[in-house]
């Protein structure tokens, strides 16, 4: 007896849980409008080359933004987003300190922020983001290769979802991102890896 009420417990729980969404990988079918990250799901991922001899990559746990989506007409979106760079996180906590005080100096500069310039599309689900991406104060133009995952509606509520992935590259010398001891030992060129997925706001 026990047994059968346990299973018809499992059973009204399970069927009382929201039902996902079909997935669209069409970007014109995806719902127009203002989006803000997500940042329980979105992941910014920094790799350079170590002594020229491997490859040593670290995160951002923090990433806030916000997407002006219109999947018919890209031209016209536009993208905001803010880096906590406190929130630099690598497999040495003695690294994570030296960044945040030497490299990145987080008391003066405690974000790094993208504003986008201009959108383009290159193919059906891919295009490039380019922007304006300032750190330690200074600021460079930053294109990003950039593709559409995804579009469905949110399982809780009546938002939408997107799902983006993007990758692009720059100079730390750029951005002056050189005084730090040990800096000598990384890659001058630093690559982005960003997997991002956004909420609407309605």
């Amino acid at each position: 007896m026990l047994r059968r009420v346990l299973y018809i417990a499992v059973v009204l729980g399970v069927s009382s849980l929201p039902v996902l969404a079909e997935v669209s990988k069409n970007p014109q079918s995806a719902r127009k409008g203002t989006y803000e990250i997500d940042q329980n799901h979105t992941l910014v991922t920094f790799c350079t080359s170590h002594m020229d001899i491997s490859t040593y990559c670290g995160r951002f746990k923090k990433t806030t933004g916000k997407l002006v989506f219109n999947g018919s007409q890209p031209e016209r979106s536009t993208l905001t987003a803010t880096i906590d760079l406190t929130s630099v996180d690598t497999t040495s906590d003695e690294l994570n300190n030296k960044l945040r005080k030497e490299l990145f100096k987080t008391d003066k500069n405690p974000t790094a922020t993208f504003v986008s310039t201009a959108i383009a599309k290159t193919s059906a689900d891919e295009g490039t983001v380019t922007g304006d991406l300032t750190i330690n104060g200074v600021t460079k133009s930053v294109t990003l290769k950039t593709k559409f995952v995804g579009g469905q509606a949110f399982p809780f509520g009546d938002k939408y979802q997107l799902g983006f992935s993007a990758q692009g590259t720059f100079k730390r010398s750029d951005f002056a991102l050189t005084d730090m001891v040990g800096a000598q030992f990384a890659g001058d060129d630093v690559t982005l890896f960003i997997d991002a997925e956004f909420l609407s706001n309605n």
